[in-house]
């Protein structure tokens, strides 16, 4: 978290929580869980007896036995969603999003930062200018001036009350935040198949431009370094999905290699045990290398 004292630059540390949970974001439905009441995840309980070895189940787990036989442990079991039309799916992702923000207009901290504004146009705003100003995604070596750029880019986009708007939002749902990430991304990427009334989401193009910063420059990466570290490999693992989708699109148009950057995100992801849906990720890059792989 920023400390006090340190001026615009203490503003700066949370500058790429934005970006990722603006541009980044394979895991579908599980958004913001029980928690928060969403029923975007359906739960099935499995009662299972547990023996002596298992006296001491972990916390959440039991529930009281009525039979007399010992504790029961109930288990929580994600139903895969059942089948769902394209206008169905893309109803129920930007309900997802609406519901999320109405959720957080509930929040004493977001209200005491929005002062009265809703969280979602709030939101929409912020990503009106992000994409109203895009980074450059290559060529800073060749360019000084490129570089300077994309170090100061947050600078000359966003205020104070954006990063904080953002910032506590991380801050305090911090449990939830792989989800809301994923929800986010998603959402993100429906512009190629579902209506944008508004065009309130971000091109492809202004996507494809925050994935290359973050992944291939100096400036986007040492922005991502600087974070802790869940926050930057998911920073990194969603700003390779939209390379490699623009990638096989033809819409790489400054030939960042998605490639180069596999081995070493698996490794770390491989060796961060705190993700909920660790192989999910992995599985994800294993069939990107292998796309690259085959073409090499």
């Amino acid at each position: 978290m920023a400390k006090k004292g340190k001026g615009r630059k203490g503003w700066l540390w949370w500058g790429v929580p934005i970006l990722i949970i603006a541009l980044v974001a394979v895991l579908g439905g599980y958004f913001l869980g029980m928690k928060h009441g969403r029923k975007d995840t359906e739960i099935s309980a499995e009662p299972e007896k547990i023996g002596p070895e298992k006296e001491h189940p972990p916390p959440g787990l039991q529930k009281p036995d009525v039979s007399g036989n010992g504790p029961t442990v109930v288990f929580q079991q994600i139903v895969p969603p059942k089948y769902e039309s394209v206008e169905d799916s893309c109803k129920r992702c930007e309900k997802d999003v609406q519901d999320f923000f109405a959720y957080l207009g509930t929040r004493e901290y977001i209200r005491h930062i929005l002062e009265g504004a809703d969280p979602f146009e709030y939101f929409l705003s912020i990503l009106a200018r992000l994409s109203s100003k895009l980074p450059i995604p290559a060529g800073e070596s060749a360019d000084s001036a490129v570089l300077n750029s994309n170090i100061y880019h947050f600078f000359r986009v966003l205020d104070r009350k954006d990063i904080r708007f953002i910032r506590e939002i991380i801050a305090n749902e911090r449990e939830s935040l792989e989800m809301n990430i994923e929800m986010i991304y998603r959402w993100l990427i429906m512009e190629k198949r579902c209506p944008n009334p508004g065009r309130v989401r971000p091109t492809r193009e202004a996507l494809y431009h925050y994935a290359g910063f973050f992944v291939n420059t100096i400036g986007g990466r040492s922005y991502l370094f600087r974070r802790p570290l869940g926050l930057r490999l998911l920073g990194t693992y969603y700003s390779l999905l939209i390379i490699h989708e623009s990638d096989k699109e033809g819409r790489n148009l400054y030939g960042i290699d998605p490639f180069a950057y596999i081995p070493a995100l698996m490794k770390e992801i491989t060796l961060y045990s705190d993700f909920r849906f660790q192989e999910t990720y992995l599985e994800k890059l294993r069939e990107i290398e292998t796309y690259y792989l085959q073409r090499r």
